[in-house]
């Protein structure tokens, strides 16, 4: 299943943002503001005066309305010698003004003597400072005998004291400028700690934050920021039951190092935009029909925004797997054809570089994933692309429900398929494409992934480990494949959904290394027990003549005095796996697939010899004895009636071969050697 190209997505954009700050100067019949925040800087002073012009006064209240996250109240300045001053009520008051939502600040006014008259004067400067962001300041003035009276001024008059409404609501500007930023330390900890940050402070909507190093958890009520930056080291989580609010922009970096995480197990609210990046390596020549078309890097992707588009991948080349028809299929002009969520699709690019995906929200929840096709029922159809859809990683386990899907993912490297049984617990990394399989016998299929299942991860393309799990990889040509064997008792020896994994094809220069069963390849071949009989079948197929070589690893997960042997089946040569690892050998193009056998000699055996176990048994029309130790003398072979049918000289150390040309039956097998004789029965058909 390689890449074909089909696509050349050619257009450019470029997009510049310009970013201005107003600010107003608004007056009214009783009270004028003037302040210019022109400029300011977090920790900058705003000074508001409060000037009355040509009104005679007793007391009023007033009211301002602010962010607070924006402007901190520090207290005022009386500037009118032997007038009145405000009083500050608690800062926190809630009061009721329309359209207004931000925090009140209210101030009650007495004049020094009753009936006051203020010709244009400024009474008192209140302070505050700047910490970044943006903010309208709204003024209104109240009175407790009337209320919030539509906003209007109500002014009492000192004598006689009667009511006299002066109606003015205004906005005495905008305090606007750079906004604090705020940078985690490397250790992480939590959102709306202090400690958490560099500068020691938690963050507001007046901040800009960015997230380095390890992962920073909002586990407060409600975590908010302006824009929030996730460096491609960085990793965030809001935990579950808490809430996270970005009122600007949220941007997930990536780079040759890595890419950011976010898990959102909460609710997570963003105004602006979302933006996620993914670095790729490319290598395209930019030609169509292109040049260089085995050599190009390709790369599975998937998108983490609801809204994105093949905008992202624009002068690339991008396709998608059309298992109706088994082909490669490509995304088409124009760019704002969507990407759709939870599909996988195939990319490669002119150059290495970040590709930005962009538009909706940051997928999240538990994603279903329907539409599964196994258009003719057979294993030779039925594979998907879909894709991790999180921006990031997600546990390939058995909390994902599958219906009609085989157990494996099967994940692109760059030049072979890697796969993954649900058992192994892989974590797929964000945006990353991947195969799935509808199970044989089936037309359709579908995936639930529950939002728990997100992970912060940085896996590299490893086989996980267990018991008694050998794997194998081949390596030649600057390149390397890989399979493995397993036992599990619920397994059996043909193709089992959930415990084995198909064989695809990666590109031709690659080598590649599978079991054989008598209906498929594997890449996984999980077997119901192991015997002193078992042989797996292994074959090869390589590209072009070349030194290859097969290592073997994961052996300590078998039981103590298990022999694993590789057996040459061209060379009639047999390799202790256990004492050397790694097999070398010459392959060209065309060679014999089936090339190697895998030979199990486990702790149960016919006799032993000093200690150390001997086995004896067959497969189909051969007869092995292990003997793990040095040992002279002669194996025979004898037909029931006790008549020879062949013998050869005994091999110490080593796996001993009898190719057999006789009737299917039982056969005596008798070990004659110079320390002991052993005698077992074996059944060749």
């Amino acid at each position: 299943m390689k890449n074909k190209i089909k696509l050349i997505l050619s257009a450019a954009m470029i997009m510049v943002f310009v970013a201005a700050f107003n600010f107003a100067n608004a007056q009214a019949p009783v009270c004028v503001v003037n302040y210019n925040g022109t400029g300011l800087t977090p920790g900058s002073t705003v000074y508001v005066p409060i000037t009355l012009t040509g009104t005679t006064v007793g007391s009023f209240q007033l009211l301002l309305s602010y962010d607070r996250d924006v402007l901190t109240y520090v207290g005022q300045t009386n500037t009118v010698s032997g007038y009145g001053f405000f009083s500050v009520f608690d800062p926190f008051t809630h009061v009721a003004l329309p359209g207004q939502t931000f925090t009140k600040l209210q101030l009650a006014y007495s004049a020094g003597s009753p009936g006051a008259t203020y010709n244009n004067q400024t009474i008192a400067t209140l302070q505050f400072t700047f910490n970044g962001g943006s903010t309208n300041i709204t003024f209104a003035n109240i009175a407790t005998t009337t209320g919030n009276n539509g906003a209007q001024f109500t002014f009492i008059k000192a004598n006689p004291y009667t009511l006299i409404n002066l109606a003015s609501t205004f906005t005495g500007g905008t305090a606007a400028g750079s906004y604090a930023t705020l940078t985690s330390v490397s250790g992480g900890g939590d959102f709306e700690a202090s400690a958490t940050w560099v500068e020691n402070k938690v963050p507001t909507n007046a901040c800009d934050v960015t997230i380095t190093g390890n992962v920073v958890t909002d586990n407060g009520a409600t975590g908010r920021c302006h824009n929030l930056t996730i460096n491609a080291a960085g990793q965030m989580t809001v935990a579950t039951g808490k809430s996270l609010t970005v009122s600007g922009n949220m941007l997930i970096k990536s780079d040759v190092t890595g890419s950011g995480s976010f898990i959102d197990l909460g609710t997570t609210t963003i105004t602006g935009t979302s933006t996620v990046q993914r670095y790729m390596t490319g290598n395209w020549n930019g030609t169509w029909p292109p040049t260089n078309n085995t050599d190009i890097t390709w790369h599975y992707v998937s998108s983490p925004v609801s809204g994105g588009t093949i905008n992202s991948f624009l002068g690339g080349l991008l396709n998608y797997w059309n298992e109706p028809a088994n082909t490669w299929s490509p995304m088409t002009l124009p760019v704002t054809t969507p990407l759709v969520v939870n599909q996988g699709y195939s990319a490669a690019m002119t150059s290495n570089g970040v590709i930005t995906f962009t538009g909706g929200t940051l997928n999240t929840g538990t994603q279903n994933i329907s539409g599964l096709t196994n258009t003719n029922a057979t294993s030779a159809r039925g594979f998907n692309l879909i894709g991790n859809a999180f921006p990031s990683a997600v546990k390939w386990d058995a909390s994902v429900a599958l219906s009609n899907v085989d157990g494996a993912a099967y994940l692109w490297n760059g030049t072979s398929y890697v796969s993954y049984l649900q058992a192994d617990g892989y974590q797929i990394p964000a945006e990353q494409g991947f195969y799935v399989h509808v199970t044989t016998g089936f037309n359709s299929g579908f995936i639930v992934i529950p939002n728990t299942n997100r992970v912060h991860s940085a896996n590299a393309y490893v086989k996980s480990t267990g018991t008694e799990n050998l794997n194998l990889s081949i390596a030649g040509n600057n390149l390397e494949d890989a399979t493995s064997i397993r036992f599990n008792a619920d397994a059996t020896e043909g193709f089992d959904s959930q415990y084995d994994a198909y064989k695809i094809w990666g590109i031709t220069e690659c080598p590649q290394v599978y079991s054989i069963i008598p209906s498929d390849n594997l890449s996984i071949n999980s077997l119901p027990e192991l015997t002193t009989q078992t042989v797996i079948p292994v074959g090869i197929r390589v590209g072009k003549t070349d030194t290859y070589s097969i290592t073997a690893s994961n052996l300590e997960s078998f039981p103590s005095g298990t022999d694993v042997y590789l057996e040459d089946i061209l060379l009639n040569k047999t390799q202790n796996l256990n004492l050397n690892p790694v097999y070398s050998f010459s392959a060209s193009s065309g060679s014999p697939v089936h090339r190697f056998d895998i030979h199990f000699a486990p702790t149960t055996g016919i006799g032993d010899i000093n200690g150390s176990n001997l086995k004896i048994y067959s497969s189909y029309n051969n007869v092995f004895v292990n003997i793990p130790m040095d040992l002279h003398g002669t194996i025979l072979v004898y037909d029931l009636l006790g008549k020879e049918i062949t013998s050869k000289q005994i091999e110490g150390n080593t796996l001993n071969k009898i190719s057999m040309n006789a009737p299917q039956g039982y056969y005596l097998v008798k070990v004659l050697g110079d320390k002991a004789t052993v005698t077992g029965k074996v059944f060749i058909n």
